[in-house]
């Protein structure tokens, strides 16, 4: 059975931990050239074997018209004599005070492979159990080149092994084989990670609103993020499976919200020991009909995080078909109206001294 290559990768912080110079890192974690010039090198490789085989070394990012020189040097040693004095690599090349040019130049002394505007090449002549790749971009038109990140093969492996042996050593059939390796080898690759793809929990950010939108979640408001639709997608049989109750509504609200809804249905309020002018005020307040209902949203400690549109969309989505609803929210107000609570959102405007019996609306004793 022969040994597959695996990958070692550079991005986002092992990217960062790269010595760099005339570039910035982004928000994304990537690096940008800020002016005409900028280079970079990887942390030292190191494959824990003497005489390692690299196979390719792929890097990612995007350079326009930048020209861009790419330089894989690979060693069994970590010391070296710079200015007849004994310095080690590893250190040599991260010492943030020696220039990059200089470090180009000690990479170039080693065994090495160079390539100029080619972002994909091979590494089977290298050998080493140390490995550095220095990039450098020089910028020459108005766009900034990017680094996005390194992926180096490792060991090295050909499909000309698969060929008979007049086919073998062959250095020009084997760097023509390599293309058609690589799209096979890249595919083979996509193939592996579709079960990662798949699984809510381990798919990007930017998926899950396309893995969501297979079980009925829809997210086109955007209102949602990816966190809370992975929460959707595995209580897929609250969100779903219970979409018209009262219970599915009170948990999409929580969630877009972050507020624990009140929702007041008809049969709540009408009770038979109510008076007309009790049934007419609750009806006011709450609905008219049993297919009323009314969503309670305290906001006396916290501000809404969407849109009130937004909001009703959400509700309008998850009502019982045929129903309809009114939403209320409470605010700290200062004047009594149909819908404060005492403790809650309710304030004196002036405050004053009153008698229990001073004021009646119906059979309730108000005290505002």
């Amino acid at each position: 059975m022969k040994r597959m290559p695996g990958y070692v990768n550079y991005y986002k912080l092992s990217l960062l931990r790269g010595c760099y110079s005339g570039m910035e890192p982004t928000h994304a974690h990537s690096l940008e050239v800020i002016g005409n010039w900028g280079g970079y090198i990887t942390p030292m490789l190191d494959s824990g074997e003497e005489g390692c085989t690299f196979n390719r070394l792929v890097v990612d990012g995007s350079f326009g018209e930048a020209k861009l020189e790419v330089i894989a040097a690979a060693t069994d040693e970590t010391e070296v004599f710079i200015d007849d004095a004994p310095q080690n690599l590893e250190l040599y090349l991260k010492n943030p005070d020696v220039p990059v040019q200089d470090k180009t130049e000690l990479l170039c002394a080693l065994p090495h492979v160079r390539a100029v505007d080619t972002q994909d090449l091979l590494l089977h002549s290298l050998r080493g159990r140390y490995l550095w790749v220095c990039a450098a971009a020089y910028r020459t038109g108005e766009a900034s080149p990017e680094l996005v990140g390194l992926r180096v093969e490792l060991p090295k492996y050909s499909f000309t092994e698969y060929f008979p042996e007049i086919y073998t050593g062959d250095e020009f059939f084997e760097r023509y084989i390599a293309v058609f390796q690589s799209l096979f080898m890249e595919a083979e690759a996509r193939v592996d990670e579709i079960p990662r793809l798949l699984d809510y929990r381990t798919t990007p950010p930017d998926n899950v609103e396309y893995l969501a939108s297979w079980l009925g979640i829809d997210n086109s408001r955007g209102l949602f993020s990816p966190d809370q639709m992975r929460h959707m997608i595995k209580n897929i049989d609250i969100y779903q499976g219970a979409k018209g109750t009262k219970y599915a509504l009170e948990q999409i609200i929580l969630l877009l919200t972050g507020i624990s809804p009140k929702i007041v249905e008809q049969f709540e309020w009408e009770l038979p020991k109510l008076s007309p002018a009790q049934l007419e005020a609750n009806g006011r307040l709450y609905g008219e009909s049993a297919g009323h209902f009314c969503v309670i949203l305290d906001l006396t400690k916290m501000a809404l995080n969407v849109s009130e549109d937004d909001l009703e969309q959400v509700i309008e989505g998850y009502c019982a078909l045929g129903s309809q609803f009114k939403v209320v929210y409470l605010k700290l107000c200062n004047h009594i109206d149909t819908h404060c609570y005492l403790d809650i959102n309710s304030a004196l405007s002036v405050p004053e001294t009153v008698g229990l019996d001073s004021g009646t609306i119906g059979e309730h004793i108000t005290v505002g």
